[in-house]
């Protein structure tokens, strides 16, 4: 290995990748990508001096020897591999600082394939990176992350694994921080999935929001109805009753509304616990959306809205330490200065507008009766979820 500086690098604290598209980044070569190595998930350096690496990920059908190729830093510091090093085809290769494997390797079980100092080369939280061999462009970026949660210390940035094209994946929309599920924790509070597929991204959650309210608001809610129908979900002990409520969480309520959701909250959050699961939706994904919607409508509401859920948000903000998973996730949800607002995805979207009453707008639920009369049967509801089942079982799919 070798590290050398280069000079001319601009300073640019946008999000923006291949510049020879986009008009600005790290190289002045003139050649488009080879969409053969991509870069595809790094970690940034932390004040308490952590594990950095980065993740290259060959895309092509052959076996490519990375002999020659260069990973450079905004700040002019390059890595530079000599030797003979394989990456297979569809496969990752992880370039890292000496502390990886102290403190990744052990949990994940995995190594990194190139060591670099950390004296010699570093990751910042806003700067660029880009990726050449024998000369030619490989994959370039140029990146500012955002601050950590309360729920996470350190999460990787990653490349959204459905996208086939550098040109089109290369996008800011198309990357985004690792989950926070328990199945890419490495450390305490720090997330990554070196080595392997990542995660989906926030452009797979169109319907996500933060600290957005405005885009949220619905006009003409039924409360009367809509709350109705929250009973009578409840009513049904599923692990999908709290829905309802989840639905109404960023809403402008009235304190007499509030004290009515703060009643359904008492008397069913702990029935939560005891559901049966149905498809992904467990016990576990209940208690979280339950105290996520009171938390979301406790941060939202006015003086007088806040002094009727008091009791019921101070009770939410300590559920995450009762679930078995998405611990982290509950945590980023419910106790986050950013509040996260909006269906998140496009399944939720479209049951949503099931569960709201907004009597003259046709997306919605006109009617309690309306309600009623399109609501699945016990029956259909354990059809669907064993034939998600014998789906995940043949796949090997399941959250």
């Amino acid at each position: 290995m070798s590290t050398k500086s280069v000079s001319g690098i601009p300073s640019i604290l946008v999000f923006c990748l291949f510049s020879l598209v986009s008009g600005c980044g790290l190289s002045d070569s003139a050649e488009a990508p080879t969409d053969k190595l991509v870069i595809s998930e790094f970690m940034v350096s932390s004040p308490s001096g952590g594990p950095e690496w980065i993740e290259l990920h060959n895309r092509s059908n052959v076996d490519v020897n990375l002999k020659g190729c260069e990973v450079a830093n905004q700040e002019g510091q390059i890595v530079s591999i000599d030797g003979d090093l394989m990456v297979i085809s569809q496969g990752y290769f992880i370039v890292a600082n000496e502390k990886f494997s102290d403190q990744m390797s052990p949990l994940l079980e995995i190594s990194a394939d190139f060591i670099f100092q950390s004296k010699m080369f570093q990751i910042s939280s806003a700067g660029g990176l880009s990726l050449l061999c024998d000369g030619k462009l490989e994959d370039e970026l140029v990146y500012q992350l955002g601050l950590t949660t309360v729920a996470a210390t350190a999460r990787s940035w990653q490349r959204q694994p459905d996208k086939k094209s550098a040109l089109v994946n290369d996008q800011g929309d198309h990357w985004c921080y690792t989950l926070l599920l328990e199945d890419y924790i490495y450390a305490d509070r720090r997330f990554a999935s070196p080595g392997r597929t990542n995660t989906i991204c926030a452009s797979a959650m169109p319907y996500a929001f933060y600290d957005d309210q405005a885009s949220v608001l619905i006009d003409g809610i039924d409360w009367n109805a809509t709350l109705e129908v929250a009973e009578a979900e409840f009513s049904r002990g599923l692990s999908t009753s709290e829905l309802v409520i989840w639905a109404i969480r960023d809403q402008q309520i009235t304190p007499e509304i509030a004290k009515r959701i703060s009643t359904l909250y008492f008397k069913n959050i702990d029935m939560l616990y005891d559901t049966e699961p149905f498809t992904v939706i467990d016990w576990n994904h209940a208690v979280w959306h339950f105290a996520w919607a009171i938390s979301n409508l406790y941060r939202n509401g006015d003086s007088e809205v806040k002094k009727v859920l008091q009791a019921a948000y101070d009770d939410a903000i300590e559920r995450p330490e009762t679930l078995e998973r998405f611990y982290y996730l509950a945590i980023d949800h419910i106790r986050n200065d950013v509040v996260v607002m909006g269906d998140i995805h496009l399944p939720a979207h479209e049951r949503m507008k099931q569960l709201i009453v907004v009597p003259g707008n046709a997306d919605y639920s006109q009617s309690f009766e309306e309600y009623e009369n399109n609501q699945r049967s016990l029956l259909l509801l354990r059809l669907i979820h064993f034939l998600y089942l014998v789906k995940s079982f043949f796949t090997g799919s399941s959250v």
